[in-house]
């Protein structure tokens, strides 16, 4: 789940040319070099690093260096390269030598390389380490850069972590020269950047708090799908747009998503803070239709309602209408809690206790264990709606959300419910299709009770897994407060508080009935038209 504006360290890099200014054939790419030094908060660093490498391996235009670049030993490219730049006379671009093989790009690089010798020419103390580094260069330009596919609409890029040698930045200067954008990271300072002048090159340079600990690329993005996979975010209702790539093969002729085109895509729930108004809007809509839905080759962002309504409205034909509006068949799942677990999961038992030899000391479950065991409301879901719970399951472990942690005792009843969770819920799941209308569960509490830990934690993981959840206390009880980080929940207080009050059905219809302030959605965001 997701909670607030993301930040976005390396948005910059990745902005669009009608951003910065469009390519031209003239003027080509407008790119930019940009350090990013030092770590301000570990975890949103790790979870861009993570995203980073993510948004990295979804492109064939970037090229990135998790450490020192290898001293080139392709003896086939040095003898080729050594033969034709045997021929230099002060001039790289004069050369007839191919590097990559874009030609627009090639000539661009043979610019970069005379820029850079002329600029840094009292660096090299004679022809013969010129020559050396020149050859260098152009090796690593040969098998790293070449064989990137480049799209003239978008700055090709390189991306370097850690500290770096002289002519290693003498390499992306080069480059930098030809058009590519630059990403230079390094958490534990400016490296080599310190003795060049910046401004004089147009580096952009982002400082932050240095660090000492060695971390490794690699690491940070482990950590980082950590902080991710825990994390709480939230999408805004009002003036909100979906701002999504679809792909041709997910769309019918008329442009929609086909149904079920979405489910082979791992699944990240965003939820969304509403009034009380905007979730009876909201509900019934597919969810491609709310704020927020996104989706590339492996992700699906699902916006959902987690909601808790304390209170009732001074009429309270108002506020059974709004229950029975929110009641849709199908789609639906309506409990009047009485502290009774069996409407959402198989009570626990001793036997429940062996499940934590499925769980190890740092709290992983075993889901390939789990899976075969089988014998579980969940074994009755497909294999990959099985690794998704399950997963779901591990990320609400490892989140910080519950108020007093998660001992092991927890875990293991926690873990219990979500796998004995209710047929109904089964069904539900079941039956989702990602772009489409979304299950839900409302729970209505008549009195002053309390959920447990373990029913909060499946409401944690069916949240996660796409389900709208509300959750109706005309007494405003805290039955979820007092677990779980109240930013999780979005809560509503209405008129006035009203004890032990029975649920009572008005058999709302919704195709002839108004919605409590009158009019249609339209007229209740912005108002009734003027005659």
């Amino acid at each position: 789940m997701e909670l607030g504006n993301k930040s976005n360290i390396f948005g910059k890099i990745f902005s669009s040319q009608s951003d910065r200014g469009n390519y031209t054939s003239a003027n080509g790419y407008q790119n930019y070099f940009i350090s990013y030094i030092g770590v301000n908060d570990e975890d949103i660093y790790n979870s861009e690093i993570y995203n980073l490498n993510r948004e990295i391996n979804n492109r064939k235009n970037i090229c990135l260096f998790k450490q020192n670049i290898l001293n080139p030993d392709d003896f086939d490219i040095i003898s080729y390269l050594k033969n034709k730049v045997s021929k230099y006379n002060g001039s790289i671009f004069d050369l007839d030598i191919d590097l990559v093989k874009y030609e627009d790009i090639n000539n661009r690089i043979k610019r970069g390389f005379d820029i850079l010798l002329r600029q840094e020419e009292k660096s090299f103390n004679n022809d013969r380490v010129k020559f050396n580094f020149i050859i260098k260069v152009m090796s690593w330009i040969r098998i790293y850069i070449n064989p990137l596919v480049i799209d003239y609409k978008d700055a090709p890029k390189v991306v370097v972590y850690g500290d770096i040698k002289k002519h290693e930045l003498y390499f992306l200067l080069i480059l930098y020269f030809a058009g590519f954008d630059i990403l230079y990271i390094n958490p534990n300072g400016l490296s080599e950047i310190a003795n060049i002048d910046a401004k004089k090159f147009n580096i952009e340079i982002n400082q932050n708090k240095i660090i000492d600990e060695t971390i490794s690329f690699d690491e940070r993005v482990e950590r980082g799908e950590i902080v991710e996979r825990s994390s709480i975010k939230k999408a805004y209702t009002v003036g909100a747009q979906a701002s999504r790539k679809i792909s041709d093969e997910l769309l019918n002729d008329s442009g929609f998503i086909k149904p079920w085109q979405l489910q082979n895509r791992n699944i990240k729930t965003l939820l969304l803070s509403s009034t009380v108004d905007e979730v009876d809007i909201y509900w019934k809509e597919p969810l491609k239709l709310r704020p927020g839905f996104n989706f590339d080759n492996e992700i699906v962002t699902l916006p959902v309602f987690f909601t808790k309504i304390d209170g009732v409205y001074r009429d309270l034909d108002e506020y059974y209408c709004l229950l029975d509006k929110l009641q849709i068949k199908d789609f639906s799942y309506f409990i009047d809690y009485d502290e009774n677990i069996r409407p959402l999961s198989r009570p626990f038992t001793r036997e429940g206790y062996n499940l934590s030899f499925y769980i190890s000391n740092t709290f992983k479950i075993n889901q390939k264990a789990i899976i075969k065991d089988g014998g579980f409301s969940i074994s009755n879901l497909s294999l990959k709606w099985q690794e998704t719970i399950l997963s779901k399951v591990e990320e609400t472990i490892l989140s910080d959300m519950f108020i007093e942690g998660l001992s092991k005792d927890d875990i293991v009843r926690g873990l219990y419910t979500v796998l004995n969770m209710n047929e109904k819920l089964i069904y539900m799941i079941n039956s989702f299709d990602y772009a489409n209308v979304n299950p839900k569960l409302i729970i209505y509490i008549e009195q002053m009770k309390m959920f447990t830990k373990e029913i909060v934690f499946l409401l944690l993981v069916l949240s996660k897994v796409g389900f709208d959840i509300v959750i109706f206390t005309p007494g405003g009880v805290n039955c979820v407060e007092n677990i779980i980080n109240s930013q999780i929940v979005d809560i509503h207080r209405l008129d006035v508080i009203n004890y032990n009050l029975k649920y009572k059905s008005n058999n709302y219809n919704t195709n002839t009935s108004s919605s409590r302030n009158g009019g249609s959605w339209i007229e209740r965001i912005f108002g009734k038209w003027s005659d």
